[in-house]
């Protein structure tokens, strides 16, 4: 978050400056807990001069906040997802940063993240085991038997995969799943494949979790792109229940794949994905609301029971979710008008 204090120099020490002094500032913040906040004996090696060091400016509780200072002086401010904009509004999801967010009104916005599809289309995918397009599938029911056979699941195209890849941690809701993913799979007709790493007891979890349910589970601690790539194109489904997501990628990705998301609806993963509907069979993924564990099992029971009662419906879903276009060409148009409304913001027009 250091590069949220351009913001502040360019407001106390070049609002005079022949070039500078006429340069906007827009501040994009991906994700608000994560704010830069230090001691209060560093902010005189900061040299933004002590009546600076207030709490409507940066200083917080005492310590040096460098993305409040950012959003305080920023022209505009802007964050990764529409939703994602109102939730850091609020108490619950703003960590502390609410108030201020507030403050700058019509001058905080949400703007989703793109996708890059030279990378993540299985049209041109070469990383994956067949690529395949919506007019023609066969290349997604080979990347599921390739998948099974990795991952030492059942041989079995009947049985649907539910896909994970992800940082193991608490924000992103692996705590939560692994509260229910054995409940999950001795109750549903359903395998697993997780791909990931991070908190040390949730890595323990996952990685002991195929021999405890041999040919229905399988995981792979670490990062490997090869592999996240065939999670994505050999799963059915790709379960993401995290509890603030600022926009997130792989639902967008998983979308392209024809790989239905289960998600939270929360910030960006609320804003890509349609919600399923059981009367006409549309939607783009399934989402749920509560961040519990009964949430999401119901939610994967949603999906599951959809894919053996209404395949119809998994088709219809299917070919929706993989003409949804999320590329950067949308996003950047509205970037360069965010910036033109900074320029308009700081000549006070």
């Amino acid at each position: 978050m250091a590069t949220a204090l351009a913001a502040a120099y360019l407001k106390i020490w070049h609002w005079n400056d022949e070039i500078l002094g006429r340069a906007a500032s827009v501040l994009t913040i991906h994700n608000i807990a994560y704010q830069g906040k230090y001691s209060a004996s560093n902010y005189d090696y900061i040299g933004l001069q002590p009546a600076n060091f207030t709490p409507d400016k940066l200083e917080d509780y005492g310590a040096v906040n460098f993305l409040k200072g950012g959003i305080v002086y920023s022209d505009i401010a802007n964050t990764v997802s529409p939703t994602y904009a109102d939730e850091t509004r609020t108490p619950a999801l703003g960590y502390g940063m609410a108030p201020y967010l507030n403050n700058k009104g019509e001058n905080y916005y949400g703007i989703l993240n793109g996708v890059d599809y030279a990378q993540w289309n299985p049209a041109v995918d070469p990383l994956i085991p067949a690529r395949y397009t919506a007019d023609d599938l066969s290349g997604k029911a080979e990347c599921k038997r390739a998948l099974q056979a990795r991952f030492g699941l059942e041989q079995n195209p009947r049985i649907p995969i539910i896909g994970v890849v992800s940082r193991l941690a608490s924000q992103k809701g692996l705590d939560l799943l692994a509260g229910t993913i054995e409940n999950i799979v001795q109750n549903m007709l359903v395998q697993f494949v997780i791909l990931g790493s991070g908190d040390k007891g949730l890595e323990q979890f996952y990685g002991g979790l195929p021999s405890r349910y041999p040919g229905r589970i399988g995981s792979y601690i670490g990062y490997n792109n090869e592999i996240a790539h065939w999670i994505e194109a050999g799963s059915d489904f790709f379960i993401m229940p995290s509890l603030f997501e600022p926009c997130g990628l792989n639902q967008m990705y998983s979308l392209k794949y024809g790989t239905l998301p289960i998600v939270r609806a929360t910030g960006g993963l609320n804003d890509t994905v349609d919600q399923y509907n059981e009367a006409t069979g549309d939607g783009t993924g399934f989402k749920f609301w509560d961040a519990t564990t009964l949430a999401i099992y119901y939610a994967a029971g949603w999906a599951v029971s959809t894919y053996f009662d209404r395949p119809q419906h998994i088709d219809k879903m299917i070919q929706t979710a993989m003409a949804q276009d999320f590329s950067w060409e949308l996003s950047t148009q509205r970037y360069l008008e965010l910036y033109g409304r900074a320029m308009a913001n700081k000549a006070g027009l």
